[in-house]
Parts: structure tokens; sequence; C-alpha cells
């Protein structure tokens, strides 16, 4: 508790981001979460907070659900060159890299503000490049929309005649619609309507989430979408249709309604993935900036890589 205090603190004057917060790591994690901190002889000069949790007698340091990525929270000072900066934060990252416990699993995703693995590859951590789309700028919402592509322009204009965003406070609803994804793809719902109730009431608490909802003149609800922010970046969190009004164009008439509350909170907006090539061609086509990000995994236990080759082994 005194460490996770001492983050808290640390982090009181510095911009960190949503997902970088006590309160949102304790949503998500409850009390499965550390911090490790890197010093010099007058003061803390970087923190980490990180999840950890024991499975079946493994220790494993890897994302919690819904959570978008970590970064390490560094200290800067002013006037330092980029050069400078650069080797400040390696300096940094590997003293919060030899701090961590031990552990027999690490599989961790990085916010795209963190761009260096370098120390992470000097201490044999595997790196791999994923990808999100960001709008970087949200001050200009005319031209932002003048960015997306005319077919998705002109289903946002049609869709804009039938269908209606509202704002809900209902998370039994959006948890519902937010289903219909996952079983249009017979897929398992990864996360229960409790652990998002979590979410939600300390989003709800912090006042960083909207639930919008799209629906027509009969009131049958088309889609819904959860969107969360911090000062620098809104987030499309989670989102679900259903799919007998997939022709109406609700989703991207609920995506650009989205992009407008976050320019009112926000300096960007993050589309959070996808790598799935579908998802990847709808988000792209509301002009956002295809930006990398990290991927960091290491397994230091021999049991768990025999377990994980098996595994590939099972499905090639």
């Amino acid at each position: 508790m005194i460490t996770k205090e001492t983050y808290i603190q640390y982090c009181l004057n510095k911009e960190i981001g949503l997902f970088q917060q006590a309160w949102w790591l304790d949503a998500v994690c409850g009390t499965n979460w550390d911090v490790v901190f890197a010093k010099n002889k007058e003061s803390i000069t970087g923190a980490w907070a990180y999840p950890i949790k024991k499975k079946k007698g493994f220790c494993l340091i890897n994302m919690p659900l819904l959570s978008i990525g970590t970064a390490p929270v560094i200290t800067y000072y002013e006037g330092q060159k980029e050069s400078s900066q650069v080797s400040h934060e390696q300096q940094i990252t590997e003293s919060l890299i030899q701090a961590l416990p031990a552990f027999d699993l690490f599989d961790l995703y990085f916010l795209p503000s963190h761009k260096n693995h370098l120390p992470f590859f000097w201490n044999g951590f595997e790196q791999t490049t994923r990808y999100t789309y960001i709008i970087n700028d949200l001050s200009d919402i005319n031209n932002v929309f003048e960015r997306f592509d005319s077919s998705t322009r002109t289903q946002i204009r049609k869709a804009e005649k039938e269908i209606t965003v509202i704002e809900s406070s209902d998370i039994d609803l959006f948890y519902q619609i937010n289903t219909l994804s996952f079983s249009r793809q017979n897929k398992k719902v990864p996360y229960s309507l409790s652990y998002v109730k979590q979410i939600d009431e300390a989003c709800t608490k912090h006042a960083c989430r909207k639930i919008l909802v799209a629906k027509d003149a009969q009131q049958n609800i088309h889609a819904a979408f959860y969107l969360v922010w911090d000062a620098q970046s809104a987030y499309y969190l989670m989102g679900g249709a259903d799919e007998q009004y997939r022709s109406s164009g609700a989703y991207s008439l609920l995506m650009w309604a989205a992009i407008k509350e976050a320019a009112k909170v926000s300096k960007s907006f993050n589309f959070c993935g996808s790598m799935l090539p579908s998802v990847n061609r709808f988000f792209r086509s509301f002009g956002g900036k295809q930006t990398p990000y990290l991927h960091i995994k290491k397994t230091n236990s021999k049991s768990l890589r025999l377990l994980r080759a098996i595994k590939k082994l099972r499905f090639k």
C-alpha cells in the first residue's frame, strides 16, 4: 500500500494517461497490481505501475482486460536536449525493469507514447509491433470530418436521416449490445458484466466516460459505444451493434458522434486497434494516422514455454 500511495503522490503534478492512473488499475486489477521506482540520491526519477497476479502457481505480469496499454512515468528535466532525453528515458526504464520482481510470464502492450523498447531488448524481452489509428488533432472538427473517406461521410449523412444518437447511463443495456458483436463471431465474451460495471463506476466517479447509443424512430437499438478519455486522448474502449441493422450505417454515425464528444474533452482520438483486416479498414476510413505501439513479452518459466509451444503445435 505504501508503494501505491507513493506512486499516487509522484504522479500528482504529472500529466499521465488514463491507463496509468492508480484508480484505473484498482478498477481493472483490484489489488493485483504493484509499482517499481527508479531513484537518484535526491528523489524518485521514474515509476511504473504494472499488473501482477498469481495463477496456478505462476507469477504473471500480463494485461488486464479492457486496459489498452501501460507505460512508465518518467521525470524529465527542463532544458534537456532530445538526445539527452532518450538516454535518460533508457536509463530510467532499465532501472525499472531491473526492479521488477521475479516472474514466470511478462506479456504487456505499451501505450503509443512509449516508443523505445531497447532496454527491454537488452534484458532478453521479445518485441512485436502492433498498430492502431489515431486522429492526432481534434481542434477543428469540421476538418476531421473532411478527412474521412467519402464513402464514410456519405454513410454518416444517410444514417443521420433515420438514426438518433443519445447519451445513456444504462450499463446493462450497453453490455447487452456489446455482447452481440461476440455472438456474431461465435466467440465467448471475455469479460463479465460485473467487471464492466467496476470500470464504469470508476470512470463515472472520475467523469471520464460516455455511453452513446444509436436508435431509430421505433426505438430499436442499432449500436452502442463506450468512450473514455484523459486530457491527451480519448479511447474507443468498447462497442457493439445489432447484426440485423448492419446496413443502417448506425455504427459509422456513432463513431462520428464519439469523435465529436472526444473533441470537447481531449486532444486526440485513439481507435484502439485493430489488427483484423476488416476492422482495420473500418477504422482507417475515419482518417486517423496509422500508429505503432509495442507488444513486449518474456517467458522465464520453462514449463510455461513448453505449454505455449504445445498449444501452437495443436493449432497448426
